[in-house]
């Protein structure tokens, strides 16, 4: 953000959730290497950006239709087909390898320190109501994977959707089996966040309707990321789930995955602990070939699953929209200014 790369923060330019804008930085040398996603050369071909976040999806939609504006990072899918037929405009994959939608519970806190409650809520998701809440009805963007480990990538575990059920009958005689006395599950979920809000809402209706006690506390995204890194109980700020997603490329091994690595307290929000994970991770780690590996990644797998160290609610191929007017745009999670020069 601030340092010596293609682009040069303006600080003085900063205006919190408005603006972000910067300039050229000619002291910058770039690589020799073509550039690929966030390797290789980064050359500035502008002497100015900026980075504006729209009042609304409808704004930003006609603010690039009408060339205010030259490239929106994540269209709402309900926008792509208008978007699709304006010959100006270029809608590209942004990461082809796609996102995995999760949920998130807090394992430090009742009721989901307790497995039994973890295991009832996911024999109750049903991966096909996230995404069609989220993404609509096109399935070109999006698929069901009931693997903690992203879909189309060497680790993953097909065989995990035995947990996920979508059986409200079964979730809810889980639930009175385990004892289930009414505590309160408070769900914090952003409002300005089109790809993780739908999540929210379906996990609470899920919820209620298998009887559990439910709180959706509607917020911003930047609240949810201050709150979720609160360990208190719900009755001093605390939580009991969040949604949100991430690269399946990052979501593709043992190491690099948050949501299947047991570090309690040291690990990512929700502190899910499992010393044999940790072990697991290590062999895999240590494993002298790659059908080990495999094996070792597989038990992984089916740990995390079993004991809900996280829920996965699906895999989805993100679209960036930009105006014809401009080219060079990279696939990335983020969207990379440098390559982007004028058509």
């Amino acid at each position: 953000m601030v340092g010596s790369g293609p682009y040069r923060f303006l600080a003085g330019e900063y205006n919190s959730g408005s603006r972000v804008a910067y300039e050229k930085f000619d002291g910058y040398v770039p690589r020799n290497e073509p550039p690929d996603w966030a390797t290789g050369a980064k050359v500035a071909h502008f002497s100015r950006i900026e980075w504006t976040i729209m009042p609304d999806a409808g704004a930003a939609s006609a603010a690039l239709q009408n060339g205010e504006i030259d490239w929106w990072e994540q269209p709402l899918a309900d926008l792509l087909p208008l978007l699709a037929g304006n010959k100006d405009i270029v809608l590209q994959t942004d990461i082809p390898q796609g996102r995995d939608s999760i949920m998130r519970l807090n394992h430090l806190q009742p009721p989901f320190n307790d497995v039994r409650l973890r295991r009832a809520v996911l024999m109750a998701v049903n991966q096909e109501d996230y995404m069609r809440a989220t993404f609509g009805d096109d399935t070109s963007l999006w698929k069901v994977c009931r693997s903690l480990f992203a879909c189309d990538t060497p680790y993953e575990t097909p065989d995990n959707g035995k947990w996920m059920k979508g059986d409200l009958n079964a979730a809810r005689a889980a639930l009175k089996e385990a004892g289930y006395t009414d505590q309160k599950v408070v769900i914090v979920n952003p409002t300005d966040f089109p790809a993780i809000h739908p999540l929210g809402l379906v996990t609470a209706d899920t919820l209620k309707k298998i009887g559990m006690n439910v709180d959706l506390q509607e917020t911003d995204w930047g609240t949810v990321v201050q709150r979720r890194a609160s360990r208190e109980p719900i009755e001093k700020g605390g939580w009991s789930i969040f949604h949100t997603f991430g690269s399946s490329t990052a979501y593709a091994s043992p190491v690099t995955s948050t949501i299947v690595r047991g570090q309690g307290t040291d690990g990512w929000f929700g502190w899910w602990n499992s010393p044999k994970a940790e072990e697991l991770v290590q062999s895999w780690l240590d494993a002298p070939d790659d059908a080990t590996r495999t094996r070792f990644a597989s038990e992984l797998a089916r740990l995390a699953m079993s004991d809900v160290a996280t829920i996965p609610l699906g895999q989805w191929y993100g679209k960036t929209a930009f105006r014809r007017t401009i080219t060079g745009v990279l696939p990335g999670v983020s969207p990379y200014p440098w390559n982007v020069r004028p058509a």
